[in-house]
C-alpha cells in the first residue's frame, strides 16, 4: 500500500526530467524557425546597402537552405559516429557564429557565407527529434517530439515580432538607440539577436545527458543505464535496457539490406504518403511566405 505512491512519485520525477531534456533539445527547432524567417525583415535594408540584384538577394535568402541540404545528408551519420548531444552542441555553436558574423558582415559575400553556416546547423531538425525520441518514455514520446514542432513554429512567429520591435525602436529617436547604433544598423541587430537564444541553447545543452540508445549502440552500457535511471523508475531500467538492445539488432544489418525494406509491398503506401506530404509542403510556395512577408505585403498595398 505504501509502495505504489512511492512508485508514482518516482515516475513523476523521471517524466519531469525527460520533459526538461526534450524541451532543451527542442530549442534547436526554435532556432531553425527564427533563423529561417528573421531574414524577412532584413531584405529591405540589405538590397540598397549592398546593391543586390534579385539573384543575389535570392542567394542571401536561400543560403541557409543550401547549407541545410548538406546537413540533411550528414547529420544522422555524424550523430551515430559522435553522439546526439555532442553534435547538437556543435550545431548550437554554428547558430551562434552564424548570427554574430551575419550581423557584422561588411559585404554581401560574407553575409552569404555566414547564412550558409547557419544552414549547416539546420541538422538540428533531424537530430533533435531523434534525441527526444530516444530520451522520452514510450508513453510520452509522441507528445515530447511534438514539442520540437511547436518550437519551430514559435521560432518562425517570434522572428517577425522581433523584427518589428527592432524597427520601431530604431525609429524612436531615443538617445540610447543612437548610442548603440540601432538607428543606423537595424538590420544587423535583427540578425545578431539570434545569438542570444543560440548561446542560451549552447549552455543548456551542457545540462542534458547523452542519448541512452546511442550509449548502448557504442557499448557504453554502464553510462546508458545511468541515464536511464534519470528518466525511468528503478523498476523499469532493465526493461528499458532490454527494449533498446532489441531495437539495436536491426541497426547491425548492412545499410542496403535495411534500405530494401522501404520498397517492400507493405511499405508502398506509407512511403507514398511520406513523399507526397514532403513535396506538397514545398510546391505550395510556403517558403516564399516565410521569407518575404514584408515584401509581399508592401507589393499588395
Amino acid at each position: 500500500t505504501l509502495a505504489q505512491p512511492g512508485l508514482t512519485d518516482r515516475m513523476h520525477r523521471t517524466q519531469v526530467s525527460a520533459l526538461y531534456f526534450a524541451s532543451v533539445c527542442s530549442l534547436g527547432g526554435f532556432l531553425f524557425g527564427f533563423d529561417a524567417s528573421v531574414i524577412s525583415g532584413v531584405i529591405g535594408f540589405i538590397v540598397p546597402e549592398f546593391g543586390l540584384s534579385d539573384w543575389q538577394l535570392g542567394l542571401v535568402v536561400g543560403a541557409p537552405t543550401l547549407g541545410g541540404i548538406i546537413a540533411s545528408f550528414s547529420g544522422a551519420i555524424l550523430a551515430d559516429r559522435f553522439g546526439r548531444r555532442r553534435i547538437l552542441v556543435y550545431l548550437a555553436m554554428l547558430y551562434t557564429v552564424s548570427a554574430l558574423v551575419s550581423a557584422w558582415a561588411p559585404n554581401y559575400q560574407v553575409l552569404v557565407i555566414a547564412r550558409f553556416v547557419g544552414g549547416l546547423a539546420f541538422g538540428s531538425l533531424g537530430i533533435a527529434p531523434m534525441y527526444i525520441g530516444e530520451i522520452a518514455p514510450p508513453e510520452k514520446r509522441g507528445m515530447l517530439v511534438t514539442v520540437n514542432q511547436l518550437s519551430i513554429v514559435l521560432g518562425f512567429s517570434l522572428a517577425y515580432f522581433v523584427n518589428y520591435l527592432v524597427l520601431q525602436l530604431s525609429q524612436s529617436g531615443n538617445d540610447w538607440v543612437q548610442l548603440v547604433g540601432l538607428d543606423q544598423n537595424a538590420w544587423r541587430w535583427m540578425l545578431g539577436i539570434e545569438a542570444i537564444p543560440a548561446a542560451l541553447w549552447l549552455s543548456l545543452l551542457t545540462t542534458i545527458p547523452e542519448s541512452p540508445r546511442w550509449l548502448f549502440m557504442v557499448g557504453r552500457k554502464k553510462e546508458a543505464r545511468s541515464v536511464l535511471a534519470r528518466i525511468s523508475p528503478a523498476e523499469c531500467i532493465e526493461q528499458a535496457a532490454t527494449e533498446i538492445a532489441a531495437s539495436l539488432r536491426g541497426v547491425q544489418e548492412k545499410f542496403l539490406d535495411r534500405a530494401r525494406e522501404i520498397f517492400l509491398p507493405s511499405m508502398r503506401l506509407p512511403l507514398a504518403i511520406g513523399l507526397i506530404a514532403a513535396v506538397a509542403q514545398q510546391v505550395t510556395g510556403v517558403n516564399a511566405i516565410y521569407f518575404y512577408p514584408p515584401t509581399i505585403f508592401e507589393q499588395s498595398g
